[in-house]
């Protein structure tokens, strides 16, 4: 099929607004938050399996998961590929953290900071805690983990009734698709912290 253009691609605050559309009719249609929820054993298409895990499968996966890399997460983390003090302190990074902290960055309270960072000594402290120290910090954290999966999960499902519902025959309809579910993960990132 041939590609006949860029399909319009919706801003963070109509993402926001679509996604508040869905969760009205999750909210008022059981077979249709059913179908999110539980998947759809019959019909076409067939799904069998839910769309998202349950918030409690959500956690438990979560928590198996740093368990599972653990040993991978101190391996990458006392290896890294680059110099974490060189890279805070390039410039684009520096701005990175004007857009959302410019009230302390103004202060020059990022840049004092890392000149005053070892890394050979965080790294020494990182291989000290050991692999356990990671996977233990977040089960842990279970309970906050379990409320906020559980927070997310329905506008995340709202967000995946809208993105699954995108056609994807040609190449600019699947960018599309990549940029709404971005800008739809935006708006809930946005809603969730009260923007």
């Amino acid at each position: 099929m041939s590609d006949t253009g860029t399909p319009v691609v919706h801003s963070i605050d109509q993402m926001a607004s679509a996604i508040g559309k869905v969760m009205e009719l999750m909210a008022s249609d059981p077979e249709f938050y059913q179908e999110l929820s539980e998947g759809r054993p019959s019909g076409n298409p067939i799904t069998l399996g839910p769309r998202l895990p349950t918030a409690e499968e959500w956690t438990r996966l979560q928590i198996k998961g740093s368990q599972d890399n653990a040993a991978k997460w101190l391996e990458r983390t006392t290896h890294p590929k680059k110099n974490f003090r060189e890279e805070a302190l390039k410039a684009t990074s520096v701005e990175r953290f004007h857009n959302s902290m410019e009230r302390v960055l103004a202060e020059k309270r990022w840049e004092g900071g890392m000149a005053l960072v070892d890394e050979s000594e965080t790294l020494a402290t990182i291989a000290r805690r050991g692999a356990a120290a990671y996977s233990k910090g977040v089960s842990d954290r279970e309970p906050k983990i379990r409320r906020r999966v559980a927070e997310l999960r329905e506008s995340r499902l709202a967000l995946c009734a809208i993105i699954d519902a995108m056609s994807v025959a040609t190449d600019s309809e699947r960018e599309t698709k990549m940029i709404e579910n971005k800008r739809g993960l935006q708006a809930i990132g946005r809603a969730r912290r009260g923007g």
